[in-house]
């Protein structure tokens, strides 16, 4: 039996090599311009975008997506008081609605807050958190969800709250004051004050007691009443 050797003509794979490298070059192009743009806007934004009390801090490598660039977006307000922090590689979206960090909150390194989102005085999440103020519809399956518009409900963090680190806050929670909400932790429903809620759903597993002045276990059942 014969066998058949294909023959690759060099100029077909120069060809396709070069077709290749003008489409990378052109995407780096690109993405450099991209880069440009969105550092100006950056700029643009701290300065004049930005509602904030001195001293305030915000991060160089923080995301400020206050200024919207589409349409279909609106523009809101964000806003600093006094010690209020915003850190490193965190994203702040103000298209859907405000976000506003009362005096001494703070956003910590990596996380995401999509408006409307209040934090009260001393309030923090950690790092990697999701905090989102709108949701998108989702129940017409003939349509993606991104054309099935969207809901937005305030999301209010009273004051000297603590959200650990890799937590999620869905659109409308009310988390209230001087409650934690254990790492890792889903909250789709609101939070009493002086309360410690963790998993996913969050449910409340201690509540401070006045009496005693401790934090003290409760039953699911009393959680829940």
């Amino acid at each position: 039996m014969k066998t058949v050797r294909r023959i690759s003509l060099p100029a077909t794979g120069y060809a396709q090599s070069s077709y290749t490298l003008i489409g990378s070059f052109a995407g780096f192009v690109r993405d450099v311009v991209k880069a440009m743009y969105l550092a100006a806007l950056q700029v643009y934004t701290r300065l004049f975008c930005v509602e904030r009390e001195f001293p305030s801090s915000i991060s160089l490598r923080a995301r400020l997506d206050v200024v919207p660039r589409t349409a279909s977006h609106e523009r809101h307000r964000l806003s600093l008081e006094k010690h209020s922090l915003i850190e490193g590689a965190s994203v702040v979206c103000t298209w859907h609605g405000d976000v506003k960090l009362e005096d001494g909150a703070i956003i910590g390194i990596g996380s995401i807050v999509i408006g409307p989102v209040r934090f009260g005085e001393n309030s923090a999440c950690s790092q990697h958190c999701f905090i989102g103020g709108q949701s998108h519809h989702y129940e017409d399956i003939t349509k993606n969800f991104l054309k099935q518009g969207f809901e937005t409900k305030e999301v209010v963090i009273q004051h000297d709250v603590w959200i650990g680190s890799n937590s999620v806050v869905l659109c409308g929670v009310k988390i209230g004051h001087n409650s934690v909400i254990g790492g890792g932790s889903v909250v789709t429903e609101d939070i009493p004050p002086y309360c410690v809620a963790v998993g996913n759903p969050a449910k409340v597993v201690k509540k401070y007691d006045f009496k005693t002045e401790k934090w003290v276990r409760v039953r699911e059942s009393a959680a829940e009443s």
